[in-house]
């Protein structure tokens, strides 16, 4: 099977769980390609997966995971500038990823801010980035649980306002005409999991 995903998704959610896949079915070969943007139909692939609707030329993708986001820190940066609420993050520095404006946004639209004047910002391009600057106490930054779950499992981030969390979307799935046995196993196995993932929030 062919899957053509997000690389972000590829690294933090897909690649971790395609063990469990080998387990089930060990038939199964999955060649993953990354890339971003509406799905290139011109590529080879029998599945593609995406955040945006719209990213597959009006076919008709089905919804399997939803994301949920969170705000998360490193413990160094809490300690040297406490969070009180999530309603309070005017005097600390935001960290915002320009390929996904849209989790902040969410964030203060769920938590509008009270303070007055505007939280300090850095802005970077990948989530992957934004991770990496929120472990080295660069700031806060809204991150899909998704892809952060071992960091804060491990330590490395921590969430200030414990399991507060906002939903910032979901991913969607589309086939093309191959239809045999091989995708739908690798079908049903990732709405299992998505399915899964939903139920623990």
């Amino acid at each position: 099977l062919t899957v053509q995903c997000l690389p972000t998704f590829a690294m933090h959610w897909l690649m971790p769980r395609l063990s469990s896949l080998n387990e089930i079915h060990p038939e199964l070969t999955v060649d993953v390609t990354t890339s971003v943007g509406p799905v290139n139909f011109n590529l080879p692939f029998d599945i593609a997966i995406r955040r945006d609707p719209s990213h597959f030329s009006g076919m008709c993708a089905v919804p399997f995971l939803k994301e949920f986001s969170v705000l998360v820190c490193s413990e160094n940066y809490l300690k040297s500038k406490p969070l009180i609420s999530s309603d309070r993050l005017a005097d600390h520095t935001k960290i915002k990823i320009r390929a996904r404006q849209d989790l902040w946004k969410s964030w203060e639209a769920r938590f509008p801010e009270k303070m007055c004047g505007d939280a300090r910002t850095i802005t970077l391009d990948h989530t992957f980035a934004a991770i990496q600057a929120a472990e080295d106490g660069l700031g806060l930054v809204v991150i899909p649980l998704l892809f952060c779950a071992k960091h804060l499992e491990s330590g490395r981030l921590i969430s200030p306002l414990g399991e507060e969390s906002i939903c910032t979307g979901d991913y969607y799935l589309l086939w093309r005409d191959r239809n045999d046995e091989a995708v739908r196993n690798f079908i049903n196995w990732l709405r299992f999991h998505g399915e899964h993932i939903s139920a623990e929030k």
